[in-house]
């Protein structure tokens, strides 16, 4: 028997999975697989990680496809090789899934997906079902513009993916064509077309009304120099590696500053409101002090807890709501502190060692309603791993 430990994102969660290569564990022409929540808490779109290679073993290659009570449900192969799909499970139940080959795959209704939007200065913008993200490129680094931290998107729940909605009516020529001609009847007139298509008005999809700045934003890791924050500012090179239907991947790599070239690894799976990031720095001689955090913006109490801090943004505007903002540093000696009109967890990494953190946030006119509720979730990370047996 093989025991694996792996790390998923969605819900904060690992999963162990227990590999029992027994034929008895297989129908004919398909690999059963068993996942067991140990908690007292229901499990819903918890993310099932199996690699390809126990499959293939059983199985051979091919299209996978995962079956539930006969009724396939989405799945996705990922850049690095793992098989995965969402699982709902009730206090201390297990539910049985069966993998098969197909010939081919349908299209999946995607929970996940992002892309560059080169007709926005090169926004990375991601996704899932229940929030929204986005990183600053070259573009808007070359234009001068101060935006080192990540962006949000507010969403609803219930509106699927919206971000290619959002964008569109922001980045075609014909909106622009227009506002020009109404400008040359009344700037008023302008205004009002310009804020009935804005993304930064809730128009029923969601909004981006949070402010970046020249700050960390919801959450980036930035290196101290002396007892500053050595902001990285705008990423340099993008590359998507998953794009969904169940998870995005990203990885972004930045110009060198102090001969040193950062990378991140960001990953968002459906049903998350974290993303997980994997930070590694090029040309580290020394270990070095790393923070990660948001921007304060008002005298509200942030929340702390095991490796992990909470604050409540009041957002722009005079009635969109808060951004409760959230980052958690696990299996690391951290210190909460206040640094530079930031709140941010403190740790330090080696040369050659990556720095693996969550970051993230909830709306509280969406699916977690207030701080406490948010609190929980983030305490919450560290629950019973799924047992994942095969």
């Amino acid at each position: 028997m093989n025991i694996k430990t792996s790390s998923q994102p969605s819900k904060l969660i690992s999963a162990i999975a227990i590999a029992a290569f027994m034929s008895s564990c297989s129908t004919p022409g398909g690999m059963n697989v068993k996942v067991s929540n140990p908690s007292e808490d229901a499990r819903s779109g918890e993310i099932v990680e199996i690699p390809v290679a126990d499959i293939a073993e059983r199985l051979g290659n091919g299209y996978y496809a995962v079956l539930v009570d006969d009724e396939e449900i989405p799945s996705q192969v990922t850049y690095d090789s793992l098989l995965i799909f969402q699982a709902d499970l009730a206090p201390k139940a297990t539910a049985e899934y069966t993998i098969v080959v197909r010939d081919t795959l349908p299209a999946y209704d995607s929970k996940a997906q992002g892309r560059v939007y080169p007709e926005r200065a090169d926004d990375l913008a991601w996704e899932n079902d229940i929030v929204g993200f986005r990183a600053y490129g070259p573009t808007t680094q070359r234009k001068g513009e101060r935006a080192y931290g990540y962006d949000i998107f507010f969403k609803y729940p219930d509106k699927g993916l919206v971000l290619e909605k959002l964008y569109g009516p922001e980045t075609s020529p014909k909106t622009w064509q227009t506002v020009d001609s109404l400008r040359a009847i009344s700037n008023e007139q302008a205004e009002e077309y310009i804020n009935s298509i804005s993304y930064h008005i809730d128009h029923g999809l969601g909004m981006d009304c949070y402010a970046v700045g020249p700050t960390l934003g919801d959450g980036v890791a930035a290196r101290l120099v002396g007892d500053s924050i050595a902001f990285a500012w705008c990423y340099d090179e993008a590359e998507v590696l998953d794009n969904g239907p169940v998870r995005f991947t990203a990885r972004l790599r930045f110009a060198p500053k102090d001969s040193i070239t950062e990378t991140r690894l960001i990953t968002l799976d459906a049903g998350s409101h974290l993303n997980a990031c994997t930070v590694s720095y090029d040309g580290l001689r020394d270990s070095t002090a790393i923070v990660a955090g948001v921007p304060r913006r008002d005298a509200s109490k942030a929340l702390t807890g095991d490796n992990y801090i909470a604050y409540a943004d009041p957002t722009q505007g005079p009635d969109n709501g808060k951004a409760m903002l959230g980052v958690i540093v696990p299996d690391r000696t951290t210190t909460a502190e206040e640094r530079e009109g930031h709140i941010v967890l403190r740790t330090a990494v080696a040369p050659g060692e990556n720095f693996r953190y969550y970051f993230g946030f909830a709306w509280d006119r969406a699916d977690i309603a207030d701080m406490q509720a948010w609190n929980d979730y983030l305490k919450n990370f560290k629950k019973s791993p799924l047992i994942i047996s095969y």
